[in-house]
């Protein structure tokens, strides 16, 4: 990733041991993504000014505008004004114009929560798919390894689509809605087959999040930190495997524990 043109060197103080040190820190920056739908200007979001087009075409996606990239009948993005213009087929402008009514429970990423819910279990994961703990493990730490923004910054999240042994895509953004959108945008418009594939995150895994795995059709998400109860139950009922506080040599796993499988057989114990 070209990021020299969203990282700033910024003049600071540091106080370390009760001294005093000056010094320059890496700083990210962030704008205005303004989304432009059949030449009207319909949703504004603030991101780090990278994939555009992703983070565009994902939330619609995650939002239930867009279903297929066949929705999508032009796209063009303007990089130096940080927007992107999307026309829309027919079916897809009814969805938006159901959307814009308003009268849906608004979620942090600025969407709505988990509009049309019943659609997500159309998505609902099959069950064949499986990975060890030992892959469980290595592909968190891989994904640690490549959070190339915030080892220089500390300030991004980050969402990864993997196969049992390797990141195939990944995606960094100040907002872990963005991050996610990003990929699901990638998933979109590549026509990506997720039913083998797995995704991480490094965010805090709320309804709205758990929400948008769904939607991709991917049938595991592994954290290094905690599901929210709700995501629990929503997951649970879609069929996702949920698997949190990942790190180190070990990790909590909240629902279809099937598709976890043990490196080799071990006994289970159970704590007080």
């Amino acid at each position: 990733m070209d990021s020299k043109h969203i990282i700033k060197q910024v003049d600071i103080i540091r106080i370390k041991d009760n001294k005093k040190i000056l010094m320059k820190d890496s700083i990210i920056d962030e704008e205005i993504l303004e989304i432009f739908i059949n030449k009207n200007k319909v949703f504004q979001m603030v991101f780090s000014m990278t994939d555009i087009e992703a983070l565009a075409v994902g939330f619609l996606f995650t939002q239930g505008i867009v279903h297929k990239k066949k929705d999508i009948e032009a796209n063009k993005v303007f990089k130096e004004k940080n927007q992107c213009h999307i026309t829309l087929g027919d079916r897809a402008k009814e969805r938006l114009t159901e959307f814009k009514k308003g009268r849906q429970i608004k979620g942090s990423s600025g969407g709505t929560l988990l509009q049309n819910q019943a659609d997500l279990f159309l998505s609902c994961p099959k069950d064949h798919f499986s990975i060890t703990y030992d892959q469980v493990l290595s592909l968190i730490q891989m994904h640690w390894d490549h959070s190339e923004l915030f080892h220089k910054t500390g300030a991004v999240h980050s969402a990864g689509l993997c196969n049992s042994s390797k990141i195939l895509s990944y995606y960094e953004d100040i907002g872990r809605h963005n991050a996610l959108d990003k990929l699901a945008g990638d998933i979109l418009l590549k026509e990506i087959d997720t039913i083998d594939k797995i995704a991480t995150v490094s965010c805090r895994m709320s309804l709205e999040i758990i929400g948008k795995i769904i939607k991709t059709g991917i049938p595991v998400v592994i954290s290094n930190t905690a599901p929210t109860l709700c995501a629990i139950k929503l997951a649970d009922k879609a069929g996702l495997t949920v698997v949190g506080f990942a790190r180190n040599n070990r990790f909590n796993i909240y629902t279809h524990e099937k598709r976890i499988q043990a490196s080799v057989p071990d006994e289970v114990k159970y704590l007080d």
